[in-house]
């Protein structure tokens, strides 16, 4: 039954990829230089620095083959992944020029900064083979070289191959970045649920995740329910509600998969990540602090992909939220930014200019 379940999924998984594939970025290695594979819902290590950080990230739009606006130059030398250079246009900057750093605040020689916020698999190639990286906090666990030939091999497993160690760390490898690739393209295709005096709309924090993450430092290693995570996998998809302006979390659920026609659904428990908490139903989120998104208006299912509905929104609220206590509320009409009005509410104006929204 795992095999069934490798082999399906893994290739949905190749499908999506090269489907939504972007310009790569590149890493150096041994000297050779290899595309860096991205995609929609498989981010660059340089894009996840932003959403990890709650910043908004300084690259806009370029063009459809390149919706993150940069290309980012990597190298893998002494097991760490570097950032060396990230390409605008035409333009070559060192990375201190949008003030990426990494956590220890450590630079290699000639403005390298050393990547130790990425942990996930990364996936390049050259034009004989592919390469795999998994990497933690910045540092290279394991790296491998996989051919059409492993594949091939791997499509076909079976028990008797558990003793091939070579084709089974390589069949670890795939599995793992299988569940890394499901777990951010759920990640950065739904948003989570908030019911507040009878209304319910999207609820996002300012990384553009749902706000369980924060939780955990968004750190999505910490996540207990991560890719590494085997036996149980996915991307937090959440309920919350507003009651007397204190904010709750209600449901948790796994979102995986890949597939444009459903998406792949476990429940978890409130006490399965609250476990001391006082009740079974709901928990004061008192660890969220910031600017919180609520949209509402009208959803519909998708006519062409089923798994992703159209939503057209009619109303956007700004909450700032203080250890899970609301503090101020703002609610707009969608077309505020098309009609912008010349006088705009001292605190809204902050909002909006925290979230360099004007």
């Amino acid at each position: 039954m795992r095999k069934i379940f490798f082999i399906t999924t893994f290739l949905i998984c190749s499908i999506v990829a090269n489907a939504t594939q972007q310009m790569p970025d590149y890493l150096y290695f041994h000297g050779k230089k290899l595309d860096l594979h991205t995609s929609w819902g498989y981010p660059s290590p340089l894009q996840t620095y932003f959403s990890q950080n709650n910043l908004k990230s300084p690259f806009g739009f370029y063009s459809t083959a390149n919706w993150r606006g940069h290309v980012a130059i990597f190298e893998v030398k002494d097991n760490k992944l570097f950032l060396n250079e990230v390409q605008v246009q035409k333009d070559k900057f060192k990375p201190a020029r949008y003030n990426i750093k990494s956590n220890l605040d450590t630079i290699c020689k000639n403005g390298a900064v050393f990547a130790d916020w990425f942990s996930g698999s990364i996936v390049c190639s050259d034009k004989k083979q592919d390469y795999y990286f998994y990497v933690r906090y910045g540092n290279v666990i394991v790296n491998q070289t996989i051919t059409e030939k492993d594949i091939a091999k791997i499509r076909n497993i079976s028990e008797k191959d558990t003793a091939n160690h070579v084709l089974m760390d390589k069949y670890y490898l795939l599995f793992l970045t299988q569940n890394y690739i499901s777990y951010y393209f759920r990640l950065s295709s739904s948003e989570d649920y908030l019911i507040i005096d009878k209304q319910k709309g999207h609820f996002t924090a300012q990384s553009d995740y749902s706000p369980l993450l924060e939780y955990f430092d968004n750190d999505h290693i910490k996540w207990l329910y991560n890719w590494e995570n085997f036996q149980k996998n996915g991307a937090p998809n959440c309920r919350w509600i507003i009651e007397d302006d204190k904010l709750y979390l209600t449901d948790i659920f796994l979102y995986s998969g890949t597939s444009f026609d459903k998406i792949d659904i476990d429940t978890i428990l409130i006490t399965d990540i609250f476990p001391f908490g006082e009740n079974k139903n709901k928990v004061f989120a008192d660890w969220t602090s910031g600017i919180y998104t609520f949209k509402t208006g009208e959803e519909k299912e998708s006519v062409i992909f089923s798994a992703f509905p159209e939503f057209k929104v009619e109303n956007i609220t700004y909450f700032r939220i203080k250890d899970g206590i609301i503090l101020e509320k703002y609610t707009i009409p969608a077309n505020f930014f098309k009609n912008k009005p010349e006088n705009i509410e001292d605190g809204l104006r902050k909002i909006l200019e925290e979230l360099e929204l004007i």
